[in-house]
Order: C-alpha cells, then sequence, then structure tokens
C-alpha cells in the first residue's frame, strides 16, 4: 500500500452499513493507526463466478437485473 494514497470501493450493495465504518478505518489509518485497517486488508476476496471467460457477460447480466429490479 501505497502510504498517501487511500481509497474505499466496492461495497456490494452494503454501502449504508459499511461506508461509515470503512471512513472511521481510513481516518484511523491516516492518523497512523491502521491495526483494524489491516485487518480488512487482509481478509481474502471471493473470486467472481464464471472465471475470465464469463465473468463479463454475468456481471453485466447481473448489473442490468437489478437495474430492472430496481425500477419496478
Amino acid at each position: 500500500m501505497d502510504s498517501n494514497v487511500l481509497y474505499a470501493q466496492g461495497y456490494s450493495g452494503h454501502g449504508m452499513s459499511l461506508a461509515g465504518l470503512a471512513g472511521q478505518l481510513l481516518s484511523d489509518a491516516i492518523a497512523g493507526q491502521a491495526e483494524r485497517f489491516d485487518v480488512f486488508a487482509a481478509m481474502p476476496h471471493r473470486r467472481f463466478p464464471g472465471g475470465s471467460l464469463l465473468r463479463q457477460p454475468l456481471l453485466v447480466l447481473a448489473t442490468n437485473f437489478y437495474k430492472l429490479r430496481d425500477r419496478l
């Protein structure tokens, strides 16, 4: 991690509940106390299903499904 660049993204639909926590973790890290930030940074990430061949089509399909669902 570059010591002067921090960012938060990809809440996967859980933005309201996690954005406050992420902001607090980032501010702690900026203040030099990154212990809690490091715990989250070390968490394993699940791979997107479909591998490299189906990743993009499945992502577009899922995104459009939820856009349609939001409109209904």
